[in-house]
This record gives C-alpha cells, sequence and structure tokens, in this order.
C-alpha cells in the first residue's frame, strides 16, 4: 500500500499538484515522496528515492530530504515557522545524518532582521542584517563573521514599481565583487 501511494505521490507532485502550498492545506497532505526508475541504468525497474517533503498543516515544508542518484540519502532540512509562516530556524544535515549548520532568523514587522549561521557545535559561523526602507523592500544586507568584522555588503535599488533593478555585493574591504541587474518585459 505505501508502494501506491509513494507512486501516486509521485506523479502527482510531477504534475504540480502536490507543490502548490494551497492544494496542501486543502488536501490535508502530510508528505511528498518522489521515487524514479532510470529505464537506462536499472533494467529491474527498481524504484529510487529521490526526494521527501513533509508538511505541516499549514502546509509549510517542515522536513526535506534529498537523495543520490542511487538511491542513497544525501541531505536533510528541517524547519521550523513562526505565526506568520515565516522560517525562524534552519537546521540541515549531511549525508551521515550529522548536523552540518543551523539557521536562526529573528523578524521584525514581518520583515528578516537578522540571519545567524551556526556550525554543529552552536559556534556563530555568520551574522547577516537586513535593513528595509520605509515601502517593504530590502536596501540592504550586511555579513559578519564570527568575531563581526564584516565579511560581505549586499545593496538593492528598485525602480518606480518596487521591483528590485539592481544587486550591488561588496566584500569586507568594500571593493565591488558583482553587479547583478534585473529587467522586466511587461
Amino acid at each position: 500500500m505505501k508502494y501506491v501511494i509513494a507512486l501516486v505521490l509521485s506523479f502527482l507532485s510531477l504534475l504540480g499538484f502536490a507543490q502548490s502550498k494551497k492544494e496542501i492545506k486543502k488536501f490535508k497532505i502530510k508528505s511528498t515522496t518522489v521515487t524514479v526508475v532510470d529505464s537506462k541504468e536499472d533494467t529491474n525497474g527498481k524504484l529510487k528515492k529521490e526526494s521527501y517533503e513533509k508538511y505541516d498543516s499549514n502546509g509549510n515544508v517542515v522536513e526535506e530530504e534529498e537523495y543520490n542518484k542511487d538511491g542513497s540519502f544525501k541531505k536533510k532540512a528541517t524547519r521550523k515557522f513562526n505565526k506568520n509562516n515565516d522560517v525562524v530556524e534552519e537546521i540541515t544535515f549531511d549525508e551521515k545524518g550529522t548536523v552540518k549548520k543551523k539557521t536562526v532568523t529573528e523578524y521584525k514587522d514581518k520583515n528578516p532582521a537578522t540571519e545567524i549561521v551556526y556550525d554543529a557545535q552552536g559556534k556563530v559561523l555568520e551574522k547577516t542584517i537586513f535593513t528595509f526602507n520605509a515601502l517593504g523592500e530590502k536596501i540592504q544586507e550586511l555579513t559578519y563573521d564570527d568575531k563581526g568584522k564584516t565579511i560581505k555588503k549586499s545593496l538593492f535599488t528598485y525602480d518606480k514599481n518596487g521591483l528590485k533593478t539592481e544587486k550591488k555585493t561588496y566584500n569586507g574591504a568594500g571593493e565591488l565583487i558583482q553587479t547583478k541587474k534585473y529587467t522586466y518585459e511587461y
């Protein structure tokens, strides 16, 4: 029976059905498992797990697993959400199930204010502080290392419609390292 359910959910996810948060809530879907049979590599038709997602009652992905092409476990992430369905904690695990990092995000006025990344031992790796303008547009990200030294700064600009037009990223020395431009067709 589990085999049939996994196959049906795999098919539905390929159609984009189970990927919609609205449908996940409406049909009270608890999880989605995607399995594949690679006909070129496996003439026996053996099902291999590709991914797994577990949802909360709001349709948020609280657990996500990825698998290698051979079906072996690759990595996992777990998430916790606040009352606004924003991710407040994400823990990532490696192929052995060991914690790689933990990311904690704090919000102010529905926008992320800070994001702190910890290593497996709980040591701070980096901290990012977000700044928003009066329109709620993110205008700056400042990322610091564990000692409080700036390692990256990103500045964002927007057009009159509130669409992002540019992101400039600078290294810790203030040197421009990348410019991304966004254009839109109407």
